[in-house]
């Protein structure tokens, strides 16, 4: 219950901060870094989600990237994926982004290895060529769905 009112909160938080943002980011090569809560991921108790990624901005104003994704969730399972990411960036400061790949999951002593899908929504707020934001993440993978609060750290390069 918790979790879910947290959720809430972030989500309009997200959505009513800064409603005059101007996103004034190039994003022509962007690095980030988000880390966060995984909550109740394969009946464990909450463990700690880290993303990486590396995204080449596409177009004139580079609203759209393509890159490389690497998640890991630190549970006993060694959950780990990666993917190819497509990000779109809005004026208003939030970022979408499809990541399909592969995980590698340890169960019973043996590697697995699956299709795994993740959505990201997050919201930047400007510092110069650095950005931060609240980030939420949903996996999806062979009948299982997770969910990452945390915080989404980036820098263009």
């Amino acid at each position: 219950m918790k979790v879910k009112i947290l959720l809430y909160l972030l989500f309009f938080s997200m959505i009513f901060s800064k409603s005059g943002h101007v996103h004034n980011h190039n994003h022509e090569n962007e690095f980030g870094v988000a880390i966060g809560i995984v909550p109740g991921h394969e009946d464990e108790d909450d463990n700690i989600g880290l993303h990486l990624h590396y995204v080449k901005g596409l177009g004139e104003h580079n609203k759209f990237g393509i890159g490389i994704s690497l998640e890991t969730i630190f549970d006993e399972h060694k959950h780990n994926s990666i993917s190819l990411i497509g990000t779109y960036h809005f004026d208003n400061g939030f970022t979408i982004a499809y990541a399909p790949g592969i995980l590698f999951a340890e169960h019973n002593g043996e590697t697995e290895n699956e299709f795994t899908q993740h959505f990201e929504l997050y919201y930047e707020i400007e510092l110069d060529k650095f950005h931060v934001g609240p980030q939420i993440d949903i996996g999806f993978e062979d009948g299982e769905t997770h969910y990452m609060l945390g915080l989404h750290f980036g820098i263009d390069l």
